[in-house]
């Protein structure tokens, strides 16, 4: 092939993918990647979410002198009569990266992996959830000319490795303020009115409280998703809390995950779930039985995580979303990711046409009944002897038999 594609490798063999992971370890930390770019995240997401649910591989990878320098995770699917091309990951919150060599090709090298994913993985449909803004494939992505969804996001990120330097604790968290009326600590304070207040950090070592705590915050989550209309499919999926249970506890080199556990009288009443890579340490979900609201024991949980971090002078990545206190304590520290999705093929433009037909027949359905409306109303006012319509007193300083100037565009 001429094509600069024939320069890349699409890995579809799950063995294949599995004896990638040497090389995958090797070009992770030389590119400092993130907890969502490590082989473990990546196949624990494809033994957990991916295989279960019928997914395939299409791993995108560039050798250079015979060493990996680009590895983009992806997977497709079906959905009636197209396919669909995703990252490869736990499909609920993550940012798409690639994981690339940091150097003066890595543009060159994304962009080649943005052809290959386009021409040679079958797709009728690409969707990239979450691109930072700062990145080239959220430029690539947002560049295609069928692009059909472009959803911005804010994303926050708190610099603790500075703060670290300048503060320490106490005199950190009196330089913020107060976050919905109360300084940090008081949470903690006031809970201690419902009962022995106890919060736990647990990970690996702990699988049976793991699970159980995995379990509970899915249930809280759902309570609060259809409180506020926000029920994305993941949090009902089987197949994601079986990820999140199996991947923290696996024990992992390169990204460790955690889980906070706010306890009052021995029972949990809140949950955050965080990791740790080479890049920061970052929150994943959270969430707190609404019986407890009153005293917001979510706010704690997420009060413990920040404070984790920065006594390890480690920045970090709050995620998207435009939560209150992800500004609050990443002072406004923000940027913006993008979710879009694009049609690759002239079948993926004949599902989008027959979409839009069926919405732009109503629109013009109801444009017409509204044209055939106003003319029944004005024939009924000429009758009545009102050619102003039956909607509008008549100006009584105009004749009646002067028509009405319509109004200039």
């Amino acid at each position: 092939m001429n094509d600069a594609s024939a320069a890349y490798e699409v890995i579809t063999d799950e063995a294949d993918f599995r004896a990638l992971q040497p090389e995958w370890d090797e070009l992770w930390r030389r590119a400092r990647g993130w907890y969502f770019q490590a082989f473990g995240n990546c196949w624990t997401a494809w033994e957990q979410v991916g295989k279960p649910m019928g997914r395939k591989l299409h791993i995108i990878v560039r050798r250079e002198a015979r060493k990996v320098v680009l590895i983009f995770p992806l997977v497709t699917y079906r959905r009636a009569l197209w396919t669909y091309l995703i990252p490869l990951c736990s499909e609920s919150a993550d940012f798409t990266r690639v994981l690339v060599e940091d150097d003066a090709r890595t543009s060159e090298r994304v962009e080649g992996a943005w052809a290959v994913a386009r021409k040679r993985c079958g797709a009728d449909f690409i969707h990239m959830p979450y691109l930072p803004d700062s990145t080239d494939l959220y430029r690539l992505a947002l560049s295609e000319r069928h692009s059909v969804i472009r959803e911005h996001t804010p994303c926050y990120f708190g610099k603790f490795k500075e703060e670290g330097e300048r503060y320490d604790w106490l005199s950190f968290c009196k330089s913020l303020g107060t976050l919905h009326r109360k300084k940090p600590g008081e949470v903690e304070r006031r809970l201690a009115a419902a009962g022995k207040v106890r919060v736990d950090v647990i990970d690996w070592t702990d699988p049976v409280r793991v699970a159980a705590s995995v379990d509970a915050l899915l249930s809280w989550k759902r309570v609060w998703g259809e409180r506020v209309g926000k029920q994305g499919h993941w949090l009902y999926s089987e197949q994601y809390r079986n990820f999140l249970v199996a991947w923290l506890c696996t024990k992992d080199a390169e990204v460790t995950g955690y889980a906070i556990v706010v306890t009052v009288d021995d029972a949990p009443i809140a949950v955050a779930v965080f990791c740790t890579d080479a890049c920061a340490a970052t929150g994943i979900i959270a969430s707190f039985d609404s019986a407890f609201a009153k005293w917001s024991p979510g706010a704690l949980a997420v009060e413990t995580f920040v404070k984790w971090a920065f006594d390890r002078k480690m920045d970090v990545d709050f995620g998207a979303g435009s939560e209150q206190f992800k500004t609050y304590w990443s002072r406004g520290n923000r940027s913006f990711c993008c979710s879009a999705q694009s049609v690759n093929s002239w079948w993926g433009r004949v599902a989008l046409s027959a979409r839009r037909w069926p919405r732009a027949a109503a629109k013009r359905l109801r444009a017409f009944a509204g044209s055939v409306e106003a003319e029944v109303s004005d024939g009924a006012a000429h009758r009545d002897g009102n050619p102003a319509g039956g909607n509008f007193a008549q100006d009584k300083s105009a004749s009646p038999c002067t028509p009405c100037n319509p109004r200039p565009d």
